[in-house]
């Protein structure tokens, strides 16, 4: 049996379910009178499609709930989209808000950075100010001082002066009870240790025997008054009545009494070859430090000193 066979049966048992009624007599509109009517009839073969309908019934009903369920969740969701679109707009315009006032920030830091700067630029150069300020002043406090000091000892030469005036011997210098003559001329002719003392002894006095920190400072003072201020060399000094020429380190001066407190440079007296045993006092920046060794046969200037007879 084909397939065209088959689909045939299938019509003609569907048709013979249903009955021809062709009672039409009743009928009150003989225009209809000829229309067939079916009888569809409750059997077996109707019941799938009451159940397809069911079925499609509850899945209308269902696809309604999700339908409607969708329309809310899509409200509920269109109306928080609405709320976060306001809420974005907010940010938005909090966050432009926030940009600009970041913006103002920087430029005020900028501003401020500056303004820094310049402050501390002006600081640094008053603290310069001040600390060259604070070094003149200290510079010239400590003038003032030598000042004063130098003044000291002038009233006190002044004083000296007038109360021994006439007393020393024309070129000479009073101090205290003490003459001294300094042989810084030029036509003075340079010579050894024991010429120079040759030389005071003719004038009746001998070679300078320093006794205090105060005479010291008197016969540096002096020498620099006299502007005698070469620069150091061997030749620039001047004798002194101190020799170690017996015992070699035991300085002693002509009056017979030991060295007890010494002026000498740093690093000396050194003895150097064996052969310095005599001292001699040079024109220094430190009256201090003015002492040295010196080979007595060398040739150098010398320093006189003669204590003033007082009469009764």
């Amino acid at each position: 049996m084909t397939t065209l066979e088959t689909s045939a049966n299938k019509i003609r048992e569907t048709h013979n379910d249903y009955e021809i009624n062709d009672d039409f007599t009743a009928d009150e509109h003989p225009l209809y009178s000829n229309v067939s009517r079916f009888i569809v009839r409750d059997g077996p073969r109707s019941r799938p499609y009451q159940l397809a309908t069911i079925s499609l019934g509850i899945m209308s009903a269902v696809l309604l709930a999700i339908i409607i369920g969708l329309s809310v969740r899509i409200n509920r969701v269109s109306d928080d989209h609405n709320s976060l679109s306001l809420n974005s707009s907010r940010i938005n315009s909090e966050l432009a808000q926030l940009r600009s006032d970041h913006k103002s920030l920087i430029e005020s830091k900028k501003a401020l950075q500056e303004k820094h700067d310049e402050d501390t630029k002006q600081i640094k150069s008053l603290e310069a100010n001040i600390a060259v300020e604070t070094r003149l002043k200290t510079e010239l406090q400590s003038q003032n001082r030598d000042l004063r000091e130098e003044k000291r000892k002038l009233k006190s030469q002044l004083t000296n002066l007038e109360e021994n005036c006439g007393q020393c011997l024309p070129n000479w210098l009073l101090m205290n009870n003490t003459c001294y003559f300094f042989a810084v001329s030029e036509i003075i002719p340079r010579k050894g240790w024991a010429a120079g003392r040759q030389e005071c002894t003719k004038k009746g006095a001998d070679l300078l025997v320093i006794n205090s920190k105060e005479e010291q400072e008197f016969i540096s003072d002096t020498l620099k008054a006299l502007r005698y201020n070469l620069s150091f060399s061997y030749r620039n000094g001047f004798w002194m009545g101190l020799k170690d020429d017996q015992t070699e380190g035991v300085w002693k001066w002509l009056n017979g009494t030991l060295m007890t407190e010494g002026y000498w440079m740093d690093g000396e007296p050194n003895d150097d070859y064996g052969i310095e045993d005599c001292a001699a006092v040079y024109p220094t920046n430190n009256p201090m430090k003015s002492w040295n060794d010196v080979p007595c046969s060398h040739p150098l200037k010398w320093i006189c000193e003669k204590e003033i007879t007082k009469t009764p």
